[in-house]
């Protein structure tokens, strides 16, 4: 049993040996992939062929026996059908006997989408799986986007196969930078990453908090959110509930569009929203907070009552922080205080 557990894992080592790029990496960077690939395919037969053999009973020459191998300075690239999926340089790299694992210390991982590099995880150790180029980063570990969002958290984990980077704890988000200065500061309980689709999902509890350049600040509680990593736009969901200048809004979705030098412009909440402040309760389908222009702007069968009146139309539009109202096509019921 211990013979046969030795030969599978030198048989894995060969493998990720065949992968490393160790001490001379220009030997990997000017040969041929498709030599490359030949030489591990034939190498997985070979063991497989050796395999049958063991089961078989049949007695097979064996190296010196080899518990662990440790190697310094590792340099990995995983590619998946002539693109590269990751690119990974440790410290150090330590295999264990019997399991397939790869242990790493020091961690950075580039992680590719199109031959572009979208996100880079760093951390104190890590692990790849030897068979499914699965990765894990543990300690300290911080994933950045291409367009600026830094995330801490626990631990990452990578699966090869979707190809989706899966952060199980806490995750602490500072966006970049903006106009207004800092940029938006979020928490939640967890975040997948998909690397194709250069998206970032927070799950779970969501908080954040948005300051702006006149004092005002945005703090929103939500389900979940979402975030690109092409551009700054930010995306709510669920139950979303946000404080604004004094103002209270609530509904089920919300989006951060950001303009020209990448300054939040507006704020948008549809699929049924509520709005209040100390004087005001507003309801309607959509409302779009015009930052710049101080001008929020109700649609789809809006509704405002303050001081027991009633207001409604078409559309209406709060000027000015909401000190000033415009309707189109005002319909109103007004209290007869005087009955």
């Amino acid at each position: 049993m211990t013979k046969f557990k030795n030969l599978i894992f030198i048989s894995l080592l060969v493998l990720l040996f065949v992968e490393i790029l160790i001490v001379f990496p220009s030997r990997l960077e000017h040969e041929d992939e498709a030599a490359v690939r030949a030489r591990v395919e034939a190498q997985v037969k070979l063991n497989k062929e050796k395999e049958e053999r063991i089961k078989r009973g049949e007695k097979i020459e064996e190296p010196s026996s080899l518990a662990e191998q440790k190697m310094q300075g590792v340099h990995l690239v995983e590619s998946q059908q002539g693109n590269r999926d990751w690119e990974l340089f440790a410290a150090s790299a330590e295999g264990n006997q019997g399991l397939g694992n790869v242990k790493l210390k020091q961690v950075k991982v580039l992680f590719y989408n199109k031959e572009k590099v979208e996100f880079t995880v760093t951390g104190d150790t890590g692990t790849m799986d030897a068979k499914t180029k699965d990765l894990s980063v543990i300690g300290n570990v911080i994933t950045r986007s291409e367009n600026g969002y830094v995330f801490q958290t626990p631990s990452i984990y990578y699966s090869s196969k979707t190809r989706i980077i899966d952060s199980p704890q806490q995750v602490l988000m500072q966006g970049p930078k903006d106009n207004a200065g800092a940029g938006l500061y979020l928490k939640g309980n967890r975040m997948k990453s998909y690397v194709d689709q250069s998206k970032m999902v927070i799950l779970d509890k969501v908080s954040a908090q948005k300051p702006e350049k006149d004092g005002k600040k945005f703090e929103i509680a939500a389900d979940g959110a979402e975030f690109s990593g092409k551009n700054r736009e930010a995306k709510f969901l669920g139950t979303v509930r946000m404080n604004y200048d004094n103002m209270k809004l609530e509904g089920p979705e919300a989006s951060f569009l950001y303009g020209a030098g990448d300054l939040l412009s507006s704020v948008a909440v549809k699929g049924g929203v509520r709005v209040s402040d100390a004087t005001k309760f507003a309801t309607s389908e959509s409302v779009n907070l015009d930052l710049l222009a101080n001008k929020y702007t109700f649609k789809g069968r809006p509704r405002v009552i303050q001081n027991n009146d009633e207001l409604s139309g078409d559309e209406i539009i709060f000027l000015d922080g909401g000190k000033k109202v415009k309707v189109e096509r005002v319909r109103a019921k007004v209290e007869n205080k005087d009955q």
